[in-house]
């Protein structure tokens, strides 16, 4: 029979219709060839995480680089750590919802949305509160031409700081956006100009100097895409990503494109995924970014008590390579949750996390093959396999994973991949049919099923690797013939 290569999934589309689609990709980043090479796309081993530091206090509510330095606000302390991970706390910041910051070379200032805002002095090493009776409570913050530019809460206006001085404000310096009734979300800075999101509808404001409110809407510069989620803005890929919609649209994740168009990013299954958490959750999504050997990916976290928690990750280099929007997920853990990480920055030359859940502080490192000691759960769904409808004969499947790495920790044992099939258009899974991936330096080892029978109509195949091991999948092959022997 001869030996017909099935795709690699690179992408995240489970379609309401199962029998269409299943496919899914769970922390294996899929990976477009560049140029000649085994397949044209892999998934790839992404970055385990261990401990950098430990904060020893709550949940990281967010995290800033202030001059160099890594400052996070875990629980309700405000700490910065060294390159060796040593801490100071600085002092109190209330509450334990996520938090807005901005940075200029001297100051970090933080907003507690609906509530108080604080600046740190690195110059005076100092945490001090806005007590500026001229402040008004906000939801968002921006640096811009040395003035700090926050959004009001309730959304009727945003305004600024004086030059370089975040304690100090003139009740007069404040400006509206006025296009469109839609309250203001969020503020974002991007090629240098002020984006002002509202509900359904965005526009740019430029600074023109002068005394009094130095921000002024620049003519036609609007946008036809509003923010429904504050936390999700996204410094990414040359410009800027939201969770959002224009008006009487339900949310999908847009990239802007020039100053007056947004281009839709997610997919229609990624669409579906989200449009199942409510207002309230969607409105408390955030999003992170990072770049992995190459991949420049875009994180975007959904949280819910009623449902399980998504990390929807969008990989804009295999976008771009494939023509295909790309999408996949990352989770903690062996059931279905989100990725349990709340801030990602590069600094001291490392990938810093910080913890939705604990004050812990660890490295995305390429060498760690588990988050945290808990060992990694990759798993993907294939599309469905079929010869349009004519029952087929399989002989063998074969995957071929990056053999002869073996486990280096525990008993010696040899890893393994488990495979499950369906034939009833991905309704349900059964079967758990193990192999072996091989031992360290068993290179030419390789993963085959044989006597897989009959495919009455199609079939999908889902592959899981939960071993401590550089798990790279880099090629699916079947032998099937038209028939049912």
């Amino acid at each position: 029979m001869p030996r017909t290569n099935i795709p690699i999934p690179i992408t995240f589309y489970q379609s309401p219709s199962a029998p269409f689609s299943s496919q899914r990709c769970i922390n294996w980043i899929p990976v477009v060839a560049e140029g000649p090479a085994l397949n044209t796309a892999m998934l790839m081993q992404p970055r385990g995480i261990k401990e950098f530091t430990n904060a020893l206090v709550s949940k990281g509510r967010g995290s800033a680089n202030l001059n160099g330095v890594a400052f996070y606000i875990n629980g309700n302390s405000l700490i910065s750590t060294t390159s060796l991970g040593a801490i100071t706390n600085h002092g109190l910041i209330p509450g334990t919802g996520r938090v807005s910051t901005a940075v200029s070379k001297r100051h970090l200032v933080i907003v507690i949305p609906g509530n108080s805002a604080y600046v740190f002095d690195n110059k005076t090493n100092t945490l001090s509160k806005i007590t500026d009776p001229d402040f008004i409570a906000s939801d968002t913050v921006v640096f811009k031409d040395t003035f700090f530019v926050f959004s009001a809460t309730g959304g009727e206006v945003f305004f600024h700081s004086e030059l370089n001085d975040p304690l100090d404000f003139d009740a007069l310096d404040f400006g509206a956006s006025e296009i469109s009734p839609d309250p203001i979300v969020a503020l974002h800075v991007n090629h240098n100009e002020l984006f002002v999101l509202n509900r359904d509808t965005i526009e740019l404001f430029q600074n023109i100097g002068g005394s009094g409110f130095v921000f002024q809407r620049i003519q036609g510069a609007n946008i036809q895409k509003g923010c429904h989620a504050k936390h999700s803005l996204l410094q990414f890929d040359n410009s800027f990503c939201f969770v959002g919609g224009d008006k009487n649209e339900l949310s999908s994740i847009w990239k802007v494109v020039g100053s007056a168009s947004a281009q839709k990013i997610s997919t229609d299954a990624v669409d579906d995924s989200i449009q199942e958490f409510t207002r309230e959750e969607i409105e408390k999504s955030f999003s992170m970014t990072y770049t992995e050997r190459g991949q420049t990916l875009a994180l975007f976290t959904f949280e819910s008590v009623r449902i399980p928690s998504k990390t929807f990750v969008y990989n804009a280099t295999a976008s771009a390579l494939s023509g295909m929007k790309v999408w996949f997920e990352f989770q903690s853990g062996f059931e279905d949750n989100k990725f349990q990480v709340a801030t990602i920055m590069s600094i001291y030359g490392k990938l810093l996390v910080s913890d939705l859940n604990t004050g812990l502080i660890g490295e995305l490192d390429k060498k760690t093959l588990s988050y945290y000691g808990t060992n990694i759960f990759r798993h993907a769904v294939t599309q469905p396999f079929s010869q349009d409808g004519t029952p087929l004969f399989v002989g063998e499947v074969e995957a071929t994973f990056e053999s002869g790495v073996g486990l280096t920790t525990g008993n010696g044992s040899v890893p393994t991949v488990r495979m499950s099939i369906s034939d009833n258009g991905g309704r349900s899974f059964f079967g758990n049919f193990k192999r072996k991936i091989g031992r360290v330096g068993e290179y030419n080892h390789r993963t085959i099923w044989r006597q897989q029978g009959r495919i009455p109509v199609s079939r999908m195949m889902s592959f899981t690797v939960t071993d401590p091991v550089d798990a790279n999948f880099m090629k699916l092959a079947s032998n099937a013939e038209v028939g049912s022997k």
